[in-house]
């Protein structure tokens, strides 16, 4: 079953950031990782059936929450503290950069 038209240029991409905003916030409040790994393989799974074109930018769109969420909400104080966790918020300003750039490509691509 293939998405079409809006359906894949529109609504696929924000329902993979909702996703992965929605797995990265789970991920921060849990230490179970194989919970947050079989949602967030099995979700790709979901987007990559039913927006096979575009694989590169539903990892991208879906993955970039986890670290990202990770980093800031302990500092917001919207999730638990993990001090033994190392990753710092200049990581996840350069993991935003390097999400910025590929979905930038990706879309350049996709209008060519």
């Amino acid at each position: 079953m293939r998405a079409s038209g809006t359906v894949s240029k529109v609504l696929l991409p924000f329902f993979a950031v909702a996703g992965g905003i929605f797995i990265g916030y789970a991920d921060s409040h849990s230490d179970d990782e194989f919970v947050t790994l079989g949602v967030l393989v099995g979700f790709s799974f979901l987007l990559g059936v039913l927006g096979p074109r575009h694989p590169c930018l539903w990892a991208v769109l879906i993955g970039i929450w986890v670290p990202t969420l990770d980093s800031v909400l302990p500092r917001l104080g919207l999730a638990p503290a993990r001090p033994w966790e190392s990753f710092s918020l200049l990581t996840a300003l350069a993991v935003a950069a390097l999400f910025w750039r590929s979905v930038s490509r990706a879309l350049t691509a996709e209008h060519s």
